[in-house]
């Protein structure tokens, strides 16, 4: 956190603390222990151990949890392959980097979507002998171009529906694998690095697909639904900082002999901001607390958790994005400033309400939770 600003400025600088992040074990968190990963506790803890690190940076949270957001459907279909070949490198002290693709330039989110139930996925896979054949492209995923393993959510055959869905492992270095520049992002600038991903027919090995047709898309789904449920973490990661720093400016500065807290209106403005972050906190622990009882609230990619995470989500995004306008408002230029941070939570939020899904796709899913829609 006091270098917060650097992170903004430097790939170099967010070098540094990812490699002190990997020593003390992030990078082995939710791995199998079988391989010496690091196996977490609960979903409680793991949201708050998201919340926590966003609190520093969103987007160096965003890197160091991606590991066990790709390798967890491995680990839950027991795809041996994957795991030995793949994952073991994660579960040491040396830097690795993951990466998990899905958004595709013509379609945007549609392999998320259930209503569209994978049918409009334009990259695809061929089985030729032992190696599946892929090509498309995947556009944003963070991690693109300097990640070790690529997830790539493709389709084998559109027509064939959810069926037809396949979650392919893919290792950098293959032929036929590029990338693009990095984006020029409003946050998360360095902290994450997102470019597009090519694929001009990469060889795969067969193992490489996560299990099969109809399974791929339930293990993808549980994987989304755990994405939608650390994302509120990470939100609220954001709004937390702000709320503190907010709460220490307003406590220094002084009108009417009190300082500018202590009055009424901005009071108030500071209450709905505190009452927005427990109320979103209590929500998604909430929810995890659910994921954690799966013989009472089912698997977390079926409609009712995904609905659950999906609206944990939502509401939190929602809350960061009162709570650094508010906290712009309190402090005026000086929350426009980079010398408060305030601006960089705010910059640095935004994708994260944008991604899997966004916001309307999040509500479309809450509401799925409680009945169908087609």
């Amino acid at each position: 956190m006091p270098i917060r600003v650097q992170l903004d400025e430097s790939r170099d600088v967010c070098e540094e603390v990812i490699d002190k992040l990997v020593k003390i074990g992030l990078q082995r968190y939710g791995l199998s222990p079988k391989y010496g990963g690091v196996q977490i506790g609960s979903a409680v803890e793991y949201v708050a151990v998201c919340e926590e690190l966003a609190r520093g940076d969103s987007g160096l949270a965003t890197e160091m949890t991606c590991p066990e957001w790709l390798f967890g459907p491995a680990m839950r279909a027991r795809n041996k392959a994957v795991l030995e070949k793949l994952m073991v490198p994660f579960c040491s002290d040396q830097r690795h980097t993951a990466c998990f693709a899905l958004t595709e330039p013509a379609g945007g989110c549609n392999g998320e979507d259930p209503t569209q139930h994978g049918m409009t996925m334009r990259t695809t896979a061929r089985l030729d002998g032992n190696e599946w054949v892929i090509n498309g492209s995947k556009r944003w995923p963070g991690g693109a171009g300097i990640a070790d393993v690529y997830g790539i959510l493709c389709t084998t055959d559109p027509s064939l529906g959810v069926d037809g869905v396949a979650l392919i492992y893919v290792p950098n270095g293959l032929p036929g694998l590029t990338f693009g520049k990095p984006e020029n992002k409003m946050g998360m600038r360095f902290s994450d690095v997102n470019a597009d991903v090519y694929l001009d027919s990469v060889r795969v090995p067969k193992e490489y697909r996560l299990a099969g047709p109809g399974e791929d898309w339930k293990l993808f789904r549980a994987a989304l639904s755990w994405g939608r449920l650390s994302s509120a973490g990470f939100a609220i990661g954001n709004a937390q900082a702000v709320l503190e720093i907010v709460i220490d400016y307003t406590a220094n500065r002084f009108y009417k002999g009190k300082a500018v807290r202590e009055h009424t209106l901005q009071a108030a403005m500071i209450a709905d901001m505190a009452i927005g972050i427990e109320s979103a906190r209590a929500y998604y622990l909430s929810v995890a607390s659910m994921f954690d009882r799966g013989n009472e609230f089912g698997d977390p990619g079926d409609h009712y958790l995904m609905g659950k995470a999906s609206g944990a989500k939502v509401y939190a995004c929602d809350v960061a994005e009162m709570v650094c306008n508010r906290a712009m408002e309190l402090m005026g230029a000086y929350g426009y400033s980079k010398e408060y941070h305030v601006e960089k939570y705010l910059r640095d939020f935004k994708i994260i309400q944008l991604w899997e899904g966004g916001g309307q796709l999040g509500r479309l899913e809450a509401a799925m939770g409680y009945y169908p829609i087609t």
